[in-house]
């Protein structure tokens, strides 16, 4: 390497590297005086004038890496928009230089919207986190307030603070959905000073947006779970709204989790990090049990405003009485009374589409996708079935494929039927529905948002986009047509997850000044998730649910890792997970507990079937070197908290 250039090549540089009789790009991750690898290649030239990744990001890539199980290059290669991850072939290099931006205005540094007089539970949870910042010391907090409380307030007066200290903000939000509201609040607070980053952005919108982030114009970032890697250099504080969302987790190599990366980035620059819930996960509340992190409570919502009430309708008594209607009378007087007095409301319904399943009555079979082990959920704005995991679509057909019956019937209901019969039940209401299917544009989730905001509709038909985040003050009632749709899914986390999406959308009904009801229709009224979540008990819950786990050893009690092998042949796949399992039983006299193989939850997806490997144990670390890497494989490893 030229003199010249080792002494201007530095951290997060992107660098064009020969490989052969071909030039490719590389990334500095580590500098030194040399290396005993006699494999490794001189860099040849700076593709950037700039570093691309701030310092702190290119120090925490390889935990990050190691805590995901996953390569170091596909990490780095995560904290780039996608635009910035594509080069055209590299011949003759010339310097790039930090590029320009096309999105957003600069601020002039003053504030927008006055900041409201806080309550002095939230004035107390904004001293803590500015003396956590002040002192220059890695802090967790846990903000736990319940619905209505006041901790966007919280955020926004924490960075505020960030702000007039010369520093920078990071806020994650879990849905899209909740991108436009958010970023209304903080763009009227700080004007021209927030930069937006997400998936329903271009492309070349997302490069624009992190250039201007990186060129320091823009020192609040709001964005979803990728957020966490914006090139910010003068970063103060993360706050991770709705902690407990499952869409923190990458689905994809790399497999990290939002929260574990935030606190990692703290601990390397020594920063607060807030995590913000209404519903911590189990294992969050745990480490504020414990004294990992800090809680900071609101147990109040704003202006002493009561939750509401939560009505429980028991639907094996419905069914008993011969009613199948998705409105029970509880539920059908709430929405007259309510759309009389012209208020709003939502309906809450987790699963989209026409009918959950259509069955032959003649066999008994469900019609099933042919390349995953799922029932296709009919559609009847599509014409026809659709699988929901590869996107496999086909007629509704005329006979069963398997018997030959001509007794077909689509069964279920979904959110798009519901829509249906509340246009017959209530023909004058406005609807709106907001589910996968009616967001296919990246607009659509803000053009409901405001419509509904502005009361250009009635009543909100939809799945859990309706549930966490919006402030609503028009909603009156709430109805959750059927609680119990994840409740008894194969899945540890299930009873959680079903506790914190009840908690969460009744949480929608009574933000303003009108009473509002919740009813909450359930085949299993006496479920704990039911019966904590009907007298808003996180804490009862949370008692419950950890002596469950405590006795099954799953976490927060132990830490979990699934290694799944997928393969078109299923033989193949279960030989070669069955071969991984006999290799690490051998870890299993370190504490690390080898079970399996079983098939996947979904056997075959996408033409591939499916086995996984479970793993145990109070640390993963004696097997994290065996683990397979490679085509066929991936590893999902529990956050480490």
């Amino acid at each position: 390497m030229p003199p010249a250039l080792r002494d201007r090549i530095r951290l997060g540089h992107r660098v064009v590297v020969p490989l052969g009789r071909r030039r490719l790009l590389g990334y500095v991750v580590r500098l030194g005086a040399g290396s005993a690898h006699a494999d490794l290649r001189e860099v040849e030239a700076l593709y950037d004038e700039e570093p691309l990744l701030p310092d702190h990001l290119v120090a925490c890539a390889p935990a990050i890496a190691w805590a995901c199980a996953s390569p170091l290059r596909e990490v780095v290669r995560a904290m780039l928009p996608p635009a910035l991850r594509r080069v055209r072939p590299i011949r003759r290099v010339a310097p790039r230089g930090p590029g320009r931006a096309t999105l957003g205005t600069p601020g002039a540094g003053g504030d927008g919207t006055a900041a409201p007089a806080l309550e002095p539970a939230q004035a107390a949870a904004v001293a803590a986190v500015v003396a956590a910042l002040d002192q220059g010391r890695a802090h967790d907090f846990l903000l736990h307030g319940v619905t209505g409380s006041g901790k966007t307030e919280v955020y926004l007066a924490v960075i505020a603070a960030a702000l007039e200290r010369g520093r920078e903000a990071v806020v994650l939000v879990p849905e899209i959905s909740l991108t436009p509201q958010t970023v209304r609040r903080f763009d009227g607070r700080f004007p021209g000073r927030v930069a937006i980053l997400h998936s329903a952005l271009t492309d070349a919108e997302r490069a624009a947006q992190w250039r201007r982030i990186r060129a320091g114009r823009a020192p609040v970032v709001v964005g979803s779970r990728s957020a966490i890697f914006a090139p910010l250099t003068r970063l103060g504080v993360v706050v991770v709204d709705e902690e407990d969302s499952s869409a923190y987790r990458q689905d994809r190599v790399p497999r990290y989790h939002a929260v574990d990366v935030a606190r990692r980035i703290g601990r390397h620059l020594g920063i607060p990090i807030v995590l913000g819930s209404a519903t911590p996960r189990i294992e969050t509340h745990h480490q504020a049990e414990v004294g990992g992190l800090t809680r900071l409570r609101l147990t109040e919502r704003i202006a002493g405003r009561p939750l509401p009430a939560i009505e429980v309708v028991d639907l094996r008594g419905e069914l008993a009485q011969g009613r199948r209607s998705p409105f029970s009378p509880p539920l059908a007087r709430a929405l007259d009374e309510a759309l009389a007095r012209g208020g709003q409301a939502i309906l809450f319904l987790n699963r989209r589409g026409t009918a959950t399943v259509v069955l032959c009555r003649g066999c008994g079979l469900p019609l099933q996708c042919p390349h995953c082990s799922v029932a296709l959920v009919h559609h009847a704005d599509r014409a026809g079935c659709v699988c929901h995991y590869c996107g496999h679509h086909t007629p509704v057909p005329s006979r069963c494929p398997g018997c030959g019956s001509a007794a077909i019937k689509a069964l279920g209901m979904g959110t798009q039927r519901l829509e249906a019969e509340v246009g017959h039940r209530w023909p004058a209401a406005r609807l709106l529905r907001m589910d996968r299917d009616t967001v296919a544009h990246r607009d659509d989730h803000a053009r409901l948002y405001e419509a509904f905001r502005s009361r250009q509709a009635d009543l909100m038909i939809g799945t859990q986009m309706v549930a966490k985040g919006w402030d609503l003050p028009g909603v009156q009632v709430v109805g959750i047509v059927n609680a119990d749709t994840q409740l008894h899914l194969p899945d540890f986390r299930a009873s959680a997850t079903t506790f914190a999406l009840l908690t969460q959308v009744a949480g929608r009904a009574g933000r303003g000044d009108e009473p509002a009801r919740v009813i909450l229709q359930t085949y299993s009224p006496d479920h704990p998730a039911v019966r904590h979540a009907v007298a808003h008990d996180y804490w009862g819950f949370a008692r419950d649910e950890l002596g469950v786990r405590r006795a099954l050893g799953f976490p927060p009690f132990s830490r979990l890792g699934v290694v799944t092998c997928s393969d078109p042949d299923d033989a193949r796949a279960q030989g070669q997970a069955a071969a991984l399992a006999d290799r690490l039983r051998g870890a299993e006299a370190a504490g690390v507990e080898v079970l399996g193989p079983s098939p996947a939850f979904i056997h075959r997806l996408r033409g591939r079937f499916r086995w996984q490997v479970t793993l145990r144990g109070p640390d993963l670390g004696p097997v994290r070197d065996g683990l397979p890497a490679g085509p066929g494989w991936s590893i999902e490893l529990d956050p480490e908290l």
